[in-house]
C-alpha cells in the first residue's frame, strides 16, 4: 500500500467573488462520474501557478491581482 503524503491545513480569507470563481471552476471541472471540490481546485491552482512561475510564463496581469487584495 502506498505511503500517504503528509498534508497541511491552510486557512485563508477570500472574497465572495473569489469563492464564486472557485465554485464555478469546480462545477466546470466536474462531471456526472466525478465531482470536483473547491479544495481540489485550489490544489490544482497551486500546481498550475508554480509551473507557470518555474517556466517563466506567468501572466504579468495576474501579479497585479496581488496588489488589489
Amino acid at each position: 500500500m502506498p505511503k500517504r503524503e503528509k498534508s497541511k491545513r491552510l486557512q485563508v480569507v477570500i472574497t465572495e467573488a473569489q469563492d464564486s470563481l472557485l465554485t464555478k471552476t469546480a462545477y466546470q471541472l466536474s462531471n456526472p462520474e466525478r465531482l470536483v471540490s473547491k479544495s481540489e481546485v485550489v490544489r490544482l491552482g497551486i500546481e498550475m501557478l508554480n509551473r507557470a512561475v518555474e517556466e517563466g510564463r506567468l501572466d504579468p496581469e495576474l501579479l497585479k491581482a496581488l496588489d488589489e487584495h
